[in-house]
């Protein structure tokens, strides 16, 4: 008798790419407010565009410089989330460091504890207490 091998399946998110009007201040949002580590770009990457990558557990993200970007107008746009493993702790650093909140730091209508803020572009991050699916 022989045994099928489970079919392939994604196990998991290396990176995740969006973009800014401005690098820099990507820098500043995502490096100091965000305290996310900054990783070295390969070199063959970096000479054709500017971008900056950051580690956010296990995977990347990818911050691509694009001056005529427009982000999404709608409350529920494409958005990042990331969770943290003290929420309050970090929600209280994130605004000692310059960070604003447009909700939260609070339950939102489903209970989940979660705190919303935007980069210079307009780009939504959602920071919450949720635990990461196994």
């Amino acid at each position: 008798m022989s045994q099928e091998s489970p079919a392939a399946h994604i196990i998991g998110a290396q990176h995740f790419a969006i973009c800014t009007h401005d690098v820099d201040e990507a820098r500043r949002f995502y490096g100091e407010i965000l305290a996310l580590e900054e990783l070295e770009r390969p070199p063959e990457i970096a000479k054709h565009f500017r971008s900056a990558w950051f580690r956010i557990g296990t995977a990347e993200l990818h911050i691509v410089e694009n001056k005529d970007f427009q982000p999404l107008d709608s409350p529920l746009s494409p958005h990042l989330v990331v969770t943290t493993s003290d929420f309050a702790r970090f929600a209280a650093d994130v605004e000692a460091r310059g960070g604003r909140f447009h909700f939260g730091p609070g339950p939102g209508p489903d209970g989940v504890v979660r705190a919303v803020l935007t980069d210079g572009t307009g780009n939504t991050v959602e920071i919450t207490e949720a635990p990461l699916a196994d």
